[in-house]
C-alpha cells in the first residue's frame, strides 16, 4: 500500500541539503500536481524550510543518534524519579557527553557560528524533557529551534524538592504521600511507555536499514552472476564461431577431394 504522499515528501525534503530545500520542495509539489494530486501538492508547497540549525539536527539524528536519547530519557528519569542529586548529576554528565559528541559530528557537516552552535546546544538538550521535539527530532523532520529554557538542560533544569516545614502535620504528610506516590508511578509509567515505543523506532529503523543492505547485497551478488554468465556467453561464442570456421573448412575439403577422384 502507498504511503501518504505528503509524509513521503516531508521524509524525503529534510534531508536534502540546506540550500536545496526549496527548489526541491518546489519539484516534488509540480510532481504532485502533474499527477493529479492537487491537495497534497498545496501541502507539499506548504512545507516549511527547517532554520539552519535545525536542518543540522535534522541530519544528525538520520545519521543516529541513539546515544543522546537513551542519555536524555536517562536524565529524565533520573530527575522525575527522585533518585537524589547524585544520581542526576551522574545523569546529567552522560547526556552532556552525548550532547558534546553530536556537536563536534554537527561541525563536520556545516560550519555553524557561535551563537548557532550555542542553539544547537540548546535544542540536543531539550530533547530530554520536550516530547513534542524529541518526536521530532527522531523523524528527521524539525522546522524550527524550541523556545530558550525549555527541555531539561543537565543539573540546571534541576529542582530540589524543598525543604519540609517543620510545621507540617504527620496527618498532613501521611495524606499528602500516596498522591505523590501515585503522581511517581504514573511519570515512571509515562517515562516506561515513552522508552518503548523510541526502543520500537529504533528496532524498525534498524531492521530498514538492514533490509536495505540485504537487498543492495542480494544486487551486488545477482550483478557478480551476471557478469560471469556474460564473459561465458561470450567464450562460448566466440568458441562456436572458430568450431563453424572449421567444419566450413572440413566441408571445403571434402568437397575439392571428392571432385579430384571423380
Amino acid at each position: 500500500m502507498a504511503g501518504d504522499p505528503v509524509d513521503e515528501a516531508a521524509a524525503r525534503l529534510y534531508g536534502v541539503p540546506f540550500e536545496d530545500f526549496v527548489a526541491e520542495r518546489t519539484a516534488e509539489a509540480k510532481a504532485l500536481r502533474s499527477a493529479g494530486d492537487r491537495d497534497a501538492a498545496s501541502a507539499v508547497a506548504k512545507l516549511p524550510k527547517p532554520s539552519q540549525v535545525a536542518w543540522v539536527a535534522n541530519q544528525l539524528s538520520r545519521e543516529g543518534a541513539d546515544e543522546l536519547l537513551e542519555a536524555g530519557e536517562a536524565l529524565r528519569e533520573a530527575q522525575l524519579g527522585g533518585g537524589g542529586r547524585a544520581a542526576v548529576r551522574d545523569a546529567a554528565a552522560a547526556e552532556r557527553d552525548a550532547v558534546d559528541a553530536l556537536l563536534k559530528r554537527a561541525g563536520e557537516l556545516r560550519e555553524l557560528s557561535r551563537d548557532a552552535q550555542d542553539r544547537l546546544r540548546t535544542l540536543l538538550h531539550s530533547l530530554a524533557g520536550d516530547e513534542d521535539v524529541r518526536g521530532a527530532f527522531e523523524a528527521g523532520q524539525l522546522v524550527e529551534e524550541p523556545e530558550p529554557g525549555g527541555g531539561w538542560p543537565g543539573l540546571e533544569g534541576f529542582q530540589a524538592p524543598p525543604a519540609k516545614s517543620k510545621s507540617k502535620s504527620k496527618s498532613s504528610r501521611a495524606a499528602a504521600k500516596p498522591a505523590r506516590e501515585t503522581a511517581t508511578r504514573r511519570e515512571r509509567s509515562d517515562a516506561r511507555k515513552r522508552r518503548e515505543e523510541r526502543d520500537r523506532k529504533v528496532a524498525e529503523r534498524r531492521e530498514r536499514e538492514a533490509a536495505r543492505k540485504r537487498e543492495e547485497a542480494e544486487r551486488r551478488k545477482l550483478e557478480r552472476r551476471l557478469k560471469a554468465a556474460r564473459d561465458r556467453a561470450a567464450a562460448a561464442r566466440e568458441r562456436l564461431e572458430t568450431a563453424r570456421e572449421a567444419y566450413e573448412s572440413a566441408c571445403d575439403e571434402v568437397a575439392r577431394i571428392e571432385e579430384q577422384l571423380g
